[in-house]
């Protein structure tokens, strides 16, 4: 007969542990963990931050988030709500999905986060995410990147207008599709078309882009070009190449304004009474390919239905002003009809754009005590009326409109005729090519050293009551 051994006690209180531990496991409801941890080299690089983790493991989902902490407050907290969103948005998808098909998944869903930093310039940082998901009711697991970046000093979030000036982007664009087209991956299965396509689509989107010190790498949608590629299609363009076309001082310092130089003469064009979807378009156009800017005075009421064109004007670094809303002659208003008149247009363009506007044009360029108490922004005049509602001929505008043109005026024309959109493309580029720098009011005013008061009257920039 075999000797029955002693097992220790120890052995069972280990063991009991142990399936408690199983217990707790399975009956927690969700576990987060937000914390450092140290991360090898090898799956991260950064040049920024340090290493942040959310773990999650429940009945729900299988969460992995890695994203930096960068060390500027306000940076910081826009990451973590980047993220959070990321992970709000594949739980809430979950829950649809449970709720609608009333079945058991194969596996439990994953998320996965992995990330990248860039500090390529003094006060510039740029973060790739790489968010991979995992759904059971799906064949392909969902690998797709996006990018933030950011100003540090100031904590400001920064998009491609900021680093390429808008004037050259078509030129990056071209040059985009050209290195795209010399990769033989892409070139060999894919004909010009197509990768426009899949270019200009991705800069409607948003480009998702990461600055380093030589290059600006773009990625586009893993799928958007192969299916069986294993990874997001990239590529770079050396900043060597972009070194006038990049929104960076001398001292390599990303330069959030445009470049205006206070010793060279600046007119500011405004144009009123619009936007319309065509001739404002065309003016724009011009206006980026000169590199100027201009302030447009739309009327309230056509702001809902030239959403798009409105907020062009906004991204491409133009200004909008405050024009009333059906544009009555406010001298011989209440100052109740005209506080509604601009507020109600106020409400519109912010509905439309997320942005108020600062600026007020009264109409007809008419105002008395009644208006000057009741229109709390600076109201904002000119200096050469080119008339172009009267004479609807493109010559006589642009002989008008050259006529007046000297360092502070603040020309008048209107985005709302054909002749006006003609005679404007005339003059834009002529006042580009006698040197005159075209800047928004509000840079007209600020470069040139005058604040601006609510229920003054301003004229030009020397002169105004």
């Amino acid at each position: 007969m075999m000797k029955q051994k002693n097992v220790p006690m120890k052995y069972y209180i280990v063991l009991l542990l142990f399936f408690l531990s199983i217990i707790m496991i399975s009956c927690s409801k969700k576990k987060v963990k937000n914390y450092d941890e140290v991360i090898s080299p090898d799956s991260i690089y950064q040049e920024i931050g340090n290493t942040q983790v959310i773990k999650v493991m429940n009945e729900l989902a299988k969460i992995s988030i890695y994203y930096p902490k960068i060390g500027q407050d306000e940076i910081d907290q826009k990451i973590l709500e980047y993220v959070n969103s990321i992970m709000t948005d594949f739980e809430d998808e979950i829950k649809v999905k449970q709720k609608q098909s009333n079945t058991s998944f194969d596996y439990t869903p994953r998320l996965t986060i992995q990330y990248e930093t860039y500090a390529s310039y003094p006060n510039i940082c740029s973060i790739k995410f790489r968010i991979l998901e995992g759904m059971p009711w799906e064949d392909k697991k969902r690998d797709y990147i996006q990018t933030l970046c950011f100003q540090v000093d100031e904590g400001k979030s920064l998009n491609f207008d900021d680093i390429i000036q808008v004037a050259y982007q078509q030129d990056f664009y071209d040059q985009v599709i050209k290195q795209l087209e010399t990769k033989e991956v892409y070139g060999k299965y894919l004909d010009e078309d197509m990768i426009e396509s899949m270019v200009m689509d991705a800069v409607q989107n948003g480009l998702q882009f990461t600055l380093t010190n030589d290059n600006i790498i773009l990625y586009f949608p893993r799928y958007d070009l192969l299916s069986g590629l294993s990874l997001s299609p990239t590529t770079s363009i050396a900043i060597a190449s972009l070194s006038d076309k990049l929104s960076l001082d001398e001292q390599g310092k990303l330069y959030l304004e445009r470049k205006i130089d206070r010793k060279k003469p600046m007119i500011a064009l405004t144009f009123d009474d619009g936007p319309h979807d065509i001739y404002t378009a065309r003016i724009l156009d011009t206006l980026k390919e000169c590199g100027g800017k201009a302030t447009f005075f739309v009327l309230g009421k056509r702001v809902g239905s030239h959403s798009k064109i409105l907020n062009r004007i906004v991204k491409e670094g133009s200004e909008i002003g405050n024009h009333s809303y059906s544009h009555p002659l406010l001298t011989t208003s209440s100052a109740e009809k005209i506080k509604q008149e601009i507020s109600k247009t106020q409400d519109a363009i912010y509905k439309c754009t997320g942005f108020k506007p600062k600026l007020v044009r009264p109409t007809y360029g008419a105002v008395n005590q009644t208006v000057r108490a009741a229109i709390r922004y600076p109201m904002i005049e000119w200096s050469v009326d080119t008339e172009d509602w009267k004479s609807r001929n493109v010559d006589m505008i642009v002989k008008e409109a050259m006529r007046g043109a000297k360092d502070g005026a603040i020309i008048l024309m209107h985005d709302i005729y054909p002749t006006t959109a003609t005679a404007a493309e005339k003059v834009i580029k002529k006042l580009t090519k006698e040197g005159y720098q075209l800047v928004t009011i509000s840079e007209l005013f600020e470069y040139r050293g005058v604040g601006l008061s609510a229920g003054r009257e301003y004229f030009s920039s020397k002169y105004s009551r």
